[in-house]
């Protein structure tokens, strides 16, 4: 197998197939666990796109699958750009239906451990959160490509829970992180598994809804544009993030 350059990793058949579409070879699916893996090539870049299931520990089970793969090369492969990709729910005031959420930053909004002086949101003896490498977030700024069905991309925090994120607890989690734009179930398992393997890893998740309390009003109905519309930007960062000359070099953030 070539040296993967970018995993990309998405929850469902739905989120994972507008890269496959965008791919100029794919190959056979190989199941690992509960995930399956499929090696591509994307905006010329060697690739495995890993289609996880749903979930924070489905999506950690995958990440690392698909990390150990990228690195059967040796200890001396460079790190892949990891990419969490598919859906969201919008959380920010300026988040709407159709938007693009690109996370600076990852929590984990079901990680309570306070009582013994962590952050809300930490797991003990890991980060608080997970930023992205300042190299990285401007490969993401790249804006929109010409003619594209994205109209708004956003950058900030994106939070994820176990759970589909309802109008109560969406209101719980707004007050508890006050810059949170959108909500999945996947994306702080994936961050901290990369950081976990020093690779590098961005969030870019369409909006499928805005956690209506009636959940047929909004998900079903537009979690397929939600994941085209992540992919038209995923494969458009991935460019950006080579052009920018995808540094190789240990990604995790150093120790303060």
């Amino acid at each position: 197998m070539s040296t993967v350059e970018v995993i990309v990793i998405a929850a469902m058949e739905k989120e994972i197939t507008p890269f496959l579409q965008r791919a100029t070879s794919v190959g056979e699916p190989v199941r690992i666990g509960n995930a399956v893996h499929r090696s591509a090539v994307i905006n010329g870049r060697h690739a495995l796109f890993v289609q996880a299931g749903i979930g924070l520990v489905n999506a950690a089970g995958a990440a690392t699958s698909a990390l150990l793969l990228a690195n059967a090369g040796g200890p001396d492969a460079p790190a892949p750009l990891v990419i969490s990709a598919g859906s969201a729910g919008g959380l920010g005031a300026s988040v709407r239906v159709g938007d693009v959420v690109i996370g600076m930053d990852t929590i984990n909004a079901d990680a309570d451990v306070r009582v013994f002086g962590y952050e809300l949101g930490q797991v003990p003896g890991m980060p608080a959160s997970y930023p992205v490498p300042q190299l990285l977030a401007d490969a993401s700024t790249v804006g929109t490509p010409g003619h594209s069905m994205v109209e708004t991309v956003h950058h900030g925090l994106i939070v994820s829970s176990y759970a589909f994120i309802g109008h109560e607890r969406a209101t719980v989690i707004r007050e508890q992180f006050t810059q949170v734009l959108a909500t999945d179930m996947e994306s702080s398992a994936i961050a901290q598994t990369c950081h976990a393997h020093g690779a590098p890893f961005l969030a870019i998740r369409g909006i499928s809804d805005l956690c209506d309390p009636d959940p047929d009003s909004g998900f079903p109905a537009h979690v397929d544009d939600a994941a085209e519309r992540s992919a038209e930007i995923a494969t458009a960062v991935i460019g950006s993030w080579f052009a920018a000359g995808a540094p190789r070099q240990d990604s995790r953030p150093h120790s303060m």
